[in-house]
């Protein structure tokens, strides 16, 4: 037996015939919270409460509601609770109710109350916390996405060094007809690309300011909602203010439903990796570091990552749909409720942010039984299909007439598990059909006779992979400019600050 590549202890009972550590990212993954405790939701939340409160202070002192010596005062107490927070020398305080509160309080006990009071300005803790929140899932949002076209990546990659390996496909679980690998894993990047574009979508109807609709009524002050959405990256104003606190859970809900449809995608990979991975099938195989064990049966290879996956998917399905059950039936206005509408959307991600990660390392180094692929197709009559269409090209007879001829062909030939090419003649001939040779052909080039545009054979997946890294492209230069826009704003506000510092 090999040894593991690590030297170090074992940190589980399992692994004993695996040649490899396991991975700790996949590890992690599949404990979930088992053993590891997630923050506090408002932890979560504080840096873009930095944020926003440095946006909105800059632009009350830009505006004259405040001294420039106020917006100084109060920028140098948020810059200390940034540091001490970050250190782990400060926590959030239960007592203080919230982050906001618990933000307020630091700065007038560091640089006085007459300073602290004024940054509250103009501002209710309820435009403060949706666009706190909208911050936050923003980002979510974007580095998901970036995970996202990693796998891609790795799945298009997969699916070009497999394009000419024939399988055998299934429908209902059964055996269906013949495809190949490579069109196979090329679905799993085209119905990934999707979601990519969902993400893409969410990210920019969610990429409005909310700030400055105060309660939700908006407010006397004069303040410029629109510089403060530059500073904070947003492209534009949320206009209504209503509309801005009493529709908080919209934007949570939509970002959670990109989500959602990715991992319910992911739920279906997970579930092809674990049948066609399965000993008796032996066409995948996945890596032992990403493949987990047996405390009583050492010789288990389980693919828990794919088990968790389904399991995840129906979770954060779950969560989106309560999302929605929060926001109905609430008066326009703010109501309670929408607070817990972030601890769903911070579950959310919480359970998704690490599975196009882990994917990405499983299909990476996946491997793939060419023999026990071709195999599959030389069974179970698999190639049913394709003998009716080429009865039906040689004898030039409809295709139903084909079918029907297969159809008795299969039943007589049940006993050898594949067709009996005399037995499809002898019937053929005694339905009138004449020039019947029926030579079907190999399973590749069964699969690769299909040349039309998305089909399985190789041209055709090559061809149709060549179509998805375009438009992955696309989505990878789309993320980066939403990424630099973020970088920018940070560097227009930081230059701000340092006008009134």
């Amino acid at each position: 037996m090999k040894k593991s590549k690590s030297s170090k202890p074992k940190q589980q009972f399992w692994g004993g015939r695996l040649s490899e550590a396991p991975e700790l990212a996949n590890v992690a993954y599949c404990a979930g919270r088992d053993v590891a405790a997630r923050p506090m939701a408002d932890a979560a939340l504080v840096p873009f409460d930095i944020w926003q409160n440095r946006a909105h202070t800059a632009m009350l002192a830009k505006q004259g509601i405040i001294t420039r010596a106020a917006a100084g005062r109060i920028l140098r107490g948020l810059a200390e609770f940034e540091r001490q927070f970050a250190s782990g020398k400060l926590k959030l305080n239960p007592r203080k109710e919230d982050s906001h509160t618990n933000i307020e309080h630091f700065v007038a006990a560091l640089v006085g109350p007459d300073a602290s009071g004024t940054m509250h300005t103009g501002r209710s803790r309820n435009d403060q916390t949706t666009t706190v929140v909208r911050l936050c899932v923003r980002q979510l949002l974007l580095d998901f996405a970036q995970s996202l076209v990693g796998l891609i990546a790795a799945i298009q990659a997969a699916a070009a060094k497999h394009a000419d390996v024939p399988v055998a496909g299934f429908t209902h679980y059964q055996p269906g007809s013949i495809t190949t690998i490579g069109h196979w894993f090329a679905a799993h990047s085209q119905a990934l690309l999707r979601d990519a574009s969902r993400l893409v979508e969410s990210y920019d109807r969610l990429n409005i300011s909310p700030l400055g609709a105060a309660a939700s009524f908006g407010t006397s002050w004069p303040i410029d909602r629109s510089l403060t959405a530059k500073y904070l990256g947003f492209a534009s104003v949320q206009a209504n203010t209503l509309d801005c606190v009493t529709n908080r859970w919209e934007m949570e809900a939509d970002a959670a439903g990109a989500v959602a449809f990715a991992m319910a995608h992911l739920s279906i990979i997970a579930q092809d990796i674990i049948i066609l991975g399965m000993p008796q099938i032996g066409i995948l195989r996945v890596a032992d570091r990403y493949v987990t064990g047996s405390s009583i049966m050492p010789q288990k290879r389980n693919p828990d990552f794919a088990e968790v996956t389904r399991a995840k998917s129906a979770l954060i399905s779950q969560l989106r749909e309560s999302l929605f059950g929060i926001a109905k039936g609430a008066l326009s206005g703010y109501n309670r409720d929408t607070q817990w509408t972030k601890y769903l959307v911070l579950d959310i991600f919480a359970e998704a942010q690490d599975a196009p990660a882990v994917f990405t390392g499983v299909y990476k180094t996946l491997t793939v039984s060419r023999a026990r692929a071709e195999a599959s197709c030389r069974r179970d009559f698999v190639d049913a299909v394709d003998a009716a269409d080429t009865l039906a090209r040689e004898a030039k007879v409809s295709f139903r007439q084909a079918y029907e001829v297969i159809s008795e062909a299969v039943r007589l030939s049940e006993a050898k598990g594949h067709l009996d090419l005399e037995v499809v003649r002898t019937l053929a001939r005694k339905a009138g059909m004449k020039n019947a040779l029926l030579k079907i052909g190999t399973p590749s080039q069964i699969a690769n006779a299909k040349t039309h545009e998305g089909g399985p054979a190789k041209s055709a997946v090559l061809a149709n992979l060549k179509q998805q890294k375009s438009e992955l492209k696309k989505f990878e230069s789309a993320l980066t400019q939403r990424a630099k826009s973020l970088d920018k704003a940070r560097g227009l506000l930081a230059e701000a600050i340092r006008k009134i510092s």
